[in-house]
Formats: C-alpha cells, sequence, structure tokens
C-alpha cells in the first residue's frame, strides 16, 4: 500500500473508528498467538493509533492453504510486490500442480509456466556451477521481506550490476557480488581503523 493510501486509511480508521476485520490463523510454532493472513496494513494503522487490540477472523489453515490464500488475496485486492509474489508462487508450485493453481489463482497457466521454467533455469545454472566447482551442493533460497521502497532500491542496484557485466550473471550471483562489495569495504575500514 502506497503512503497517500495508508494515510487515508488511517484518517478513516481515526473518523469512523471501522475496518475491515483482520484474517489471522493459529501460528503454527507459537501457542496462544496468531498469524496474520490479509490486513498488515491495517494492522500498522491500528498500532500507529495505540490500539490495544484489533477485530479478527480466525482461520483454521495449514501453510499451503495459507499461501494460496496470499496469493490469491493480495492479487484481487492489491497490488504485488513481484519479488514476494515471485517467491510465494515458487513454494506454491512445490505443493500443487500448476493446472490445480491455475484454478485457483487469479494467475493465468502461461505465467505459472514460465516462473516455474524460470524457477528450474535457475536451479540447473547453480548445479551446474557446483559441478564444474565439484562441490555438489543444493542451492539455497532467502526469503525476506521489504518495504517496497527498500526492495525498489536494491532491484536497482541488482539491475546496474547486471548492465556493467559482460557475462550475464543471474540476479542471485548479482546479490552475492553487492555482498562481496560491501564485506570487502567493511575489511578496508577495519584494516583502517586497525593502523
Amino acid at each position: 500500500m502506497d503512503e497517500e493510501t495508508l494515510k487515508k486509511l488511517r484518517r478513516h480508521i481515526e473518523r469512523t473508528g471501522r475496518y475491515e476485520p483482520l484474517t489471522v490463523r493459529p501460528h503454527p510454532q507459537e501457542v496462544d498467538k496468531f498469524q496474520i493472513i490479509n490486513g498488515h496494513n491495517r494492522l500498522r494503522v491500528l498500532r500507529a493509533l495505540n490500539y490495544e487490540a484489533a477485530q479478527c477472523i480466525i482461520w483454521n489453515l495449514d501453510d499451503d492453504q495459507t499461501r494460496l490464500c496470499l496469493a490469491t488475496l493480495n492479487r484481487l485486492s492489491g497490488s504485488d510486490v513481484p519479488e514476494r509474489r515471485a517467491t510465494l508462487l515458487e513454494n506454491l508450485l512445490g505443493s500443487f500442480d500448476i493446472d490445480e493453481l491455475a484454478v485457483l489463482l487469479p494467475d493465468e497457466t502461461k505465467q505459472l509456466e514460465e516462473l516455474r521454467r524460470l524457477s528450474r533455469l535457475e536451479l540447473d545454472e547453480n548445479i551446474e556451477r557446483s559441478s564444474a566447482e565439484e562441490k555438489l551442493t543444493a542451492p539455497v533460497i532467502l526469503n525476506f521481506m521489504l518495504e517496497e521502497s527498500e526492495a525498489k532500491e536494491i532491484n536497482l542496484a541488482l539491475d546496474l550490476l547486471l548492465r556493467t557485466e559482460r557475462q550475464k550473471p543471474s540476479r542471485s550471483h548479482a546479490l552475492l557480488r553487492l555482498a562481496r562489495f560491501y564485506l570487502g569495504q567493511c575489511d578496508s575500514l577495519l584494516a583502517e581503523h586497525r593502523a
């Protein structure tokens, strides 16, 4: 949700005290806690307004059902952050086949097939690279959430790096290059500080 829409939501709740209840599920690991499925921005506003409680609807869902709800609700009621949606869909493709997802989600079959193809390409690239180095290790998937402005910043940095490379690395390798550059800068600063 962009800042202007968030401000409007806040003004509405301040003025009326009414809002659509948050949708939650019992937390899968923590007893007597809940995980939000739908209503993250409403919760942000309620916290900013110092609400101590929120109206909620509780759905008893497992992880796969929760991912399906997130993929559907976000697409139907707002705009997605593409990176987050891609990660969510990749996870769903591990548990459901494409035809099943195409019926359950607002995404078209072609979009889901392309995502699976791209995921397999990156996995194959990683396995080939590992085999060439004689280190057969499974790739690790990093999942993390960012604010939309932060995601744009990181994507801009990755795009700039990808444009400057002769051999076009994958986005994951571009991110690794940025991390190595940063760590190199930290080493230089620590060496200067010690001297």
